[in-house]
């Protein structure tokens, strides 16, 4: 039955609509996005806020919404997008079979396409869900050389197949949470589980295995066929806005102000770290004002490793602390576990366990003999 003064937005109800159908493609969304949904807050035997309630949660952007994937409970990400848009066109690309196993691809990759019923326009891509990169913050300077590794790996990859990506900044740098967040995070509210209560249980990078991070949303990305020689581009576009030669009218190199772009943002992350202040020179080195001034891709990526090698191993786990109120919800105090992982060097971590596991075997063999 139809809700009397339904708060659902236009583009939310594009969702309810389409309930059924992804339901019987293995997708489940949200109770918000039922077509049968009753707010939780009016219902008669509860009293509640609606401000409490995790259907109250609309979306911001109506091409985006998360979803459940049926068949293995994992948590997506669906994008609705034109058939003949580039951003289709580059995301298949390069997420294809053949580009996905090479090494350096960090693009995020494309579990699924639906062709939408009763429209040949649109389709939907589904993607993993993914958080930004930088919160929960980091916590050591290892931490920050993985992800920082990763991104400029990701850079070179995408130029050497031609794509400017175009707008890299914070919100299009991602992280997968799955080996962080005890629990996955909520899609309207990533800083909280639940939507409702601002209360998050993570773990350091440091003491999971390795986090993957991705670059994603190719809308404004630009692919050259033909090759960086000559590539230009127009338009003042972007998450970095102080890019000195973007123009509406003036042609630039795109692949250019990618490495503006990734030096900006992540000379955001190490401005909030004293400890990283080592990494400003490439930085800077990447914002050059000049465009044939900057590195490229991968001169930027031997620039890099230069600087971490002649990082002593054992300051990798050093902790590093964020320039921010300790009130924040990303400000909590180390468990022991974590203070002892991060003072091992990376290699030796395995090691320490194995002498551990047999250190207290040996105990009990011996306790059980007494």
């Amino acid at each position: 039955m139809p809700i009397s003064n339904d708060p659902r937005t236009s583009g939310e109800l594009f969702w309810v609509n389409l309930h059924p159908f992804l339901l019987s493609h293995g997708y489940q969304l949200r109770p918000r996005y039922n077509p049968k949904w009753t707010p939780s807050w009016l219902q008669p035997e509860k009293k509640i806020k609606p401000y409490l309630c995790e259907d109250s949660l609309n979306i911001l952007k109506w091409r985006l919404l998360d979803a459940i994937r049926l068949k293995d409970g994992s948590k997506v990400v669906l994008k609705c997008m034109h058939v003949k848009s580039d951003e289709l066109r580059i995301a298949l690309y390069l997420s294809s079979p053949q580009m996905q196993g090479l090494p350096g691809n960090r693009t995020v990759p494309v579990i699924d396409v639906i062709k939408l019923p009763d429209d040949a326009d649109r389709v939907l891509l589904v993607m993993p869900y993914l958080r930004v990169f930088d919160k929960p913050r980091f916590h050591c300077q290892g931490e920050v050389v993985g992800a920082f590794r990763q991104f400029l790996q990701g850079l070179v990859f995408m130029h050497e197949h031609n794509v400017a990506h175009r707008d890299i900044g914070l919100l299009n740098l991602m992280m997968d949470e799955s080996v962080v967040m005890l629990k996955a995070s909520h899609f309207c509210r990533p800083w909280t589980h639940d939507g409702c209560h601002g209360i998050l249980e993570w773990r350091n990078r440091c003491s999971s295995r390795l986090v993957d991070y991705y670059y994603i949303d190719f809308d404004l990305s630009t692919w050259y066929p033909g090759g960086q020689k000559g590539a230009v581009a127009l338009g003042k576009f972007g998450q970095v806005k102080t890019v000195p030669e973007l123009s509406d009218t003036i042609p630039y190199d795109p692949f250019k102000v990618d490495i503006y772009q990734l030096g900006y943002t992540l000379a955001e992350v190490v401005m909030m770290y004293p400890q990283l202040s080592f990494m400003l020179a490439l930085c800077r080195h990447m914002m050059h004002c000049n465009p044939n001034d900057r590195p490229t891709a991968s001169a930027a990526l031997a620039e890099f490793e230069e600087i971490v090698s002649g990082i002593d191993p054992r300051s990798l786990g050093t902790p590093i602390y964020c320039e921010e109120d300790k009130r924040s919800i990303w400000y909590r105090y180390d468990t022991l576990f974590e203070r002892v992982r991060c003072s091992i060097c990376p290699g030796r971590i395995e090691f320490l366990f194995a002498a551990i596991a047999l250190i207290l075997s040996l105990c009990f063999i011996l306790s059980a003999r007494t």
